[in-house]
């Protein structure tokens, strides 16, 4: 199957989340920010795993039903607003996610009886380090491609895993 690592591209400095209150988990984070215009280059931040707009509206597409928490960074002396959404967690496991030794994804496998059905063309993954990865199957990938999404890369996994799954 052919995935692709979502990454960010470039660089850019965001405001911590503020300390969480005891209120509803899915309250949107508001977060003050200078020159919020900066936020236009970027279609995905990685550090939260955050999204555009419009690239919400296209992964919307490949994940129904899921709960999206948005993230408001404001610039208050120009009175104006950029609006990211938190990427959700995903119930689906691959059969087998294959690490490099940084710890990042190199190969996914996902069952092909589980594509499109269970396993979404959006996979949530934890390494062994406990860092959270997002990976986009080849149709998702076409699609941000077509769209000119920006301030992202496309980083393609191995197709072939080097410990391949045995099936008993």
């Amino acid at each position: 199957m052919d995935y692709f690592l979502l990454k960010q591209s470039g660089t850019v400095s965001i405001p911590k989340a503020p300390p969480e209150k005891a209120s509803d988990p899915m309250e949107p984070s508001v977060r003050t920010i200078g020159q919020v215009g900066i936020l236009d280059k970027f279609d995905y931040i990685a550090r939260e795993h955050l999204v555009s707009d419009r690239l919400k509206h296209l992964l919307a597409l490949y994940l129904p039903c899921q709960v999206w928490r948005p993230c408001v960074f404001i610039d208050p002396p120009r009175k104006d607003l950029r609006t990211f959404w938190f990427l959700p967690a995903l119930s689906y496991l691959p059969k087998q996610v294959e690490t490099a030794s940084n710890g990042m994804p190199a190969a996914v496998w996902v069952e092909e009886q589980d594509f499109a059905k269970r396993a979404p063309g959006i996979l949530h993954v934890r390494s062994p380090k406990g860092t959270v990865y997002y990976l986009v199957h080849l149709c998702v990938a076409e699609s941000i491609l077509r769209r000119g999404i920006c301030g992202l890369e496309l980083e393609r996994l191995s197709s072939e895993l080097s410990h391949p799954v045995v099936q008993l």
